[in-house]
């Protein structure tokens, strides 16, 4: 035999054993990244999802606050009316007290006198006799006159030992002086159950609790912490750093690892958290990747597994270009939407009133444009804050949708606090009616704006009827001027275009 017949199948063999030993390291090279981007995944999914969870409890822990603050305010002012004295006591609570304050999961609201017992009761035409001289809400009041509206300690409410937030704001003299204290609760069993429809399961725990370290609210309901004052945990600082984040520790309640991820509530001492268990996390992806080893050392002595290693990378591209071409389609309802208020924005509004007055002058019906924004509204943001004033502009954007009727007319967002509504089919004297409905809408929210005319938020509007041969451009203008002249007579108040209305509308 010819030496080169038998250096042939060796070199082959040794091609083949190479090759077996290369697509073997390949595939365990894939493979062991694959574990990891397994577990990288899993982390990340978890933190995402744990972070819409608790912008989803902080908005509600804070809407609830906010909507039982402003019955405290109204018990506030009602009592700081000295017509309110000289009722009958039915009537008296009647005006004091407004149905905000029976809703489900609230307690009755308390006016305490000055040595901290009860004189004014929600629930009772005669109060009932209790008194709350030692309580840290009564107390802090007392001492300070800058608190505004106070969250305090929970309280075990009597006669069912139910566990209660107390929510107090403080009243005072004509000079000043201490007068008593306003107080309302918050049932904390109501939280309990909403926060079991938010979790993300069994393992997961929901809580909420003050700068000062006093849980609050936790679910799963856990009786013995409640109240429980957590400074003492290691991890505890980390909650006061930052307004937001995320975090590995051990808990507290219980000693689990768990990852926190936790957020301030509005601008209020209070800390929500979201806690997921790690071991949750690792149960997410380590029995896939147990079973990715498992397939990859049984196929990797052959071209069946980097087969499948090509299959799985082609669906997780096709996957990619699906999620690419549905981004695209959001981002493309987006281009037309205001992020802040959920209007059309100013594209849209270009483009729709491009499209209303080439109707118009196609069939010769009227078409009337009403230019509206908030007056003062820088102020406002000066005096309560970018926040604020964004629920002011979320609060006109409700306004106008519940005015304009879709899909004929549009309500949009054009800019700033600016807003334009488009009304097909309206001659200058019905859109000048319908300008002034609007003003009185938003007049009716009674929104506070102690830096405008009349102590509340109110708006200014503009409005004009496109005359034949009249651009868009030119319309707008129009608009635009008979609402600074609107601005320039003392704002809040309907300036129509001569012609386009009979003379203007004032509040």
């Amino acid at each position: 035999m010819h030496p080169g017949s038998r250096r042939r199948p060796s070199t082959a063999s040794r091609t083949l054993a190479g090759s077996i030993v290369a697509a073997t390291l390949v595939i365990g090279a894939v493979s062991g990244l694959t574990v990891m981007q397994m577990r990288s995944s899993a982390w990340e999914q978890v933190g995402r999802v744990s972070q819409n969870l608790l912008e989803s409890v902080e908005h509600m822990v804070d809407r609830n606050i906010q909507l039982y603050d402003l019955s405290l305010q109204a018990v506030v002012e009602g009592l700081r009316n000295p017509e309110a004295d000289g009722i009958a006591p039915g009537l008296r609570q009647a005006v004091l007290f407004d149905r905000a304050a029976t809703a489900n999961g609230l307690g009755a609201i308390l006016a305490l006198d000055a040595q901290g017992k009860a004189f004014v009761d929600s629930a009772s035409v005669v109060p009932r006799r209790v008194s709350f001289p030692d309580a840290d809400f009564f107390r802090i009041h007392k001492e300070r006159e800058d608190v505004g509206l106070y969250i305090g300690k929970p309280l075990r409410m009597e006669p069912d030992g139910r566990w209660a937030i107390p929510l107090s704001r403080r009243l005072a003299y004509a000079d000043g002086a201490f007068a008593g204290v306003v107080v309302g609760t918050i049932d904390i069993g109501y939280f309990n159950v909403l926060f079991g429809r938010l979790s993300l399961g069994d393992q997961t725990r929901i809580a909420f609790f003050r700068e000062s370290g006093e849980l609050l609210v936790r679910s799963p309901v856990m009786e013995d912490a409640i109240g429980r004052n957590m400074t003492a945990a290691p991890h505890f600082p980390r909650f006061l750093e930052r307004r937001s984040g995320q975090f590995v520790a051990i808990g507290y309640t219980e000693a689990i690892e768990g990852l926190f991820s936790f957020s301030r509530i509005g601008d209020r001492p209070l800390i929500a958290a979201v806690v997921v268990p790690t071991q949750t996390i690792a149960d997410l992806w380590r029995p896939k990747a147990m079973a990715i080893v498992a397939v990859v050392a049984f196929l990797c002595g052959g071209l069946i597994g980097l087969t499948l290693v090509l299959q799985r990378e082609l669906e997780r591209r096709a996957r990619a270009e699906e999620r690419a071409l549905a981004a695209n389609s959001d981002l493309a309802r987006l281009a037309h939407t205001d992020g802040l208020t959920g209007l059309p924005n100013r594209r849209h509004f270009d483009e729709a009133f491009a499209r209303a007055r080439e109707e118009a002058a196609r069939t010769g019906a009227p078409l009337s444009l009403i230019l509206l924004d908030a007056d003062r509204f820088k102020r406002y943001n000066d005096t309560y804050g970018h926040l604020a004033g964004d629920e002011v502009l979320r609060a006109i954007a409700r306004v106008l949708q519940r005015q304009v009727r879709e899909p004929e007319e549009a309500a949009c967002r054009i800019g700033g606090e600016e807003f334009a509504v488009l009304l097909p089919g309206a001659s200058g004297r019905e859109a000048a009616a319908r300008a002034e409905r609007i003003r009185q809408a938003a007049a009716r929210l009674q929104i506070p704006h102690i830096g405008n005319e009349g102590g509340i938020v109110t708006v200014s509007l503009g409005v004009a009827e496109v005359v034949s041969g009249e651009t868009v451009g030119q319309c707008f203008s129009a608009a635009d001027a008979v609402l600074y002249e609107a601005k320039r007579q003392g704002r809040n108040r309907v300036v129509a275009r001569p012609g386009g209305a009979a003379g203007a509308q004032v509040a």
